[in-house]
């Protein structure tokens, strides 16, 4: 089996690279059967992404997070200082490819701005800063205080950090057989209005809805926080990615 993973464009001294954060590709060497192939965004040179024609040759599609956000013309948003950094060549990628794999049934598995992406593709919007908002906490990324230590940093950056409530009789509920569970926190944006088609799996407790899944489609779920980077906790990770390997499976 084989699973697409969504790249990010990322500048690099004089050129720019395509990249993809190694825990995504070690949560999949670790709990699922499949072999990652990475899928690059658009360049600046006019060429889009033929969604189509990479998605004929996958099993599964994996969108990655990425501290870049998706730009509010994307759902009918004005621009404002606020809303950036932007990667509008991956918005494009991304939601060609999440609109392709919904209209044929392909597994997928969103995380973090792959979910705001999938709401987006569905006809959703998002809002930004959520932190500033009245009664919700600050998921941003953590502050990190241990720069000359890797490991240590990554720790502290993706450390759970707040509880979220699953859905009763929802996919996440079903699949971990609990009711709550602790997640990490990296984000600024968040679901506003919900997607057509789609369903709130899990919420924080100041509302912010945390997992998603398209009500239409065997294996459509996202999620905002990141369970390919879980220190200390896998209650989530092990089961989500071994299930979305289940079902890429399914379906061959």
């Amino acid at each position: 089996m084989i699973i697409g993973i969504t790249c990010n464009r990322k500048e690099h001294e004089i050129d720019t690279l395509q990249s993809v954060n190694h825990t995504y590709l070690k949560a999949v060497e670790t709990h699922m059967q499949a072999q990652s192939l990475l899928i690059p965004a658009a360049t600046n040179g006019g060429h889009r992404l033929n969604a189509e024609l990479i998605l004929d040759r996958i099993d599964g599609l994996l969108v990655t997070g990425n501290r870049s956000n998706l730009h509010p013309s994307c759902y009918g948003g004005d621009e404002t200082d606020h809303h950036g950094p932007y990667d509008a060549q991956r918005d494009d990628a991304a939601l060609a490819l999440i609109d392709g794999a919904i209209a044929r049934n392909m597994p997928l598995l969103a995380i973090c701005r792959g979910l705001q992406e999938l709401n987006v593709a569905c006809g959703g919007t998002l809002r930004n800063d959520i932190h500033k908002l009245d009664d919700h906490f600050d998921h941003k990324t953590p502050s990190i205080t241990r720069l000359d230590d890797k490991q240590a940093a990554a720790a502290e950056i993706y450390a759970p950090r707040h509880d979220i409530v699953l859905t009763q009789g929802g996919y996440l509920a079903n699949l971990l057989g609990v009711e709550r569970a602790r997640v990490n926190s990296l984000h600024r944006q968040a679901i506003d209005q919900l997607g057509d088609g789609l369903a709130v799996d899990a919420q924080a407790d100041d509302g912010t809805i945390e997992a998603i899944r398209h009500t239409q489609n065997d294996f459509c779920i996202g999620v905002q926080w990141h369970p390919e980077m879980q220190p200390g906790e896998n209650i989530i990770s092990q089961p989500l990615f071994a299930d979305f390997d289940r079902a890429m499976a399914a379906r061959r």
